[in-house]
């Protein structure tokens, strides 16, 4: 594999943004780690990684990652990025449960870290963030 460039990183963000779950798996090698802010452990493998984004689209219809800055090294990508939505839809609980639509917006500024394996598929793909605050602009309980 040719180390990646900003371009195909980019491209990695518009089939997220596409919000298909079948395509946004297709990224993921079967034995990768997802870890966002919301997220106390890891996922892993691609199942558990598509399931997740299932969930998250089907709570906030209109997430959008929002991409400021890109850096490439070898196959190690770190993306400054926000992600933005409503929640609309029932949001999971990482304990079962589901909360219902809040109907609030949200903005939270991360910055996500990817690594690809030698096959050009995420292998790791943790994002750093705020959870606290997304929890407070969505008025979840704490």
């Amino acid at each position: 594999m040719t180390a990646p460039t900003e371009q195909d990183a980019r491209q990695m963000i518009a089939v997220v943004n596409s919000r298909n779950v079948d395509k946004i798996a297709e990224l993921y090698a079967e034995d990768a780690t997802f870890q966002v802010p919301n997220l106390e452990t890891p996922l892993h493998g691609k199942t558990a990684i598509r399931g997740f984004h299932a969930g998250s689209f089907a709570a906030f219809p209109d997430w959008t990652m929002d991409v400021s800055r890109v850096y490439v090294t070898g196959n190690d990508i770190v993306i400054v990025n926000s992600v933005r939505g409503t929640h609309t839809g029932p949001l999971s609980q990482p304990n079962g449960q589901s909360v219902a639509p809040t109907n609030r917006k949200f903005v939270e500024d991360q910055m996500t870290r990817i690594v690809l394996n030698a096959n050009g598929k995420v292998e790791s793909l943790r994002s750093y963030g705020n959870p606290a605050e997304l929890t407070r602009q969505l008025g979840l309980p704490k």
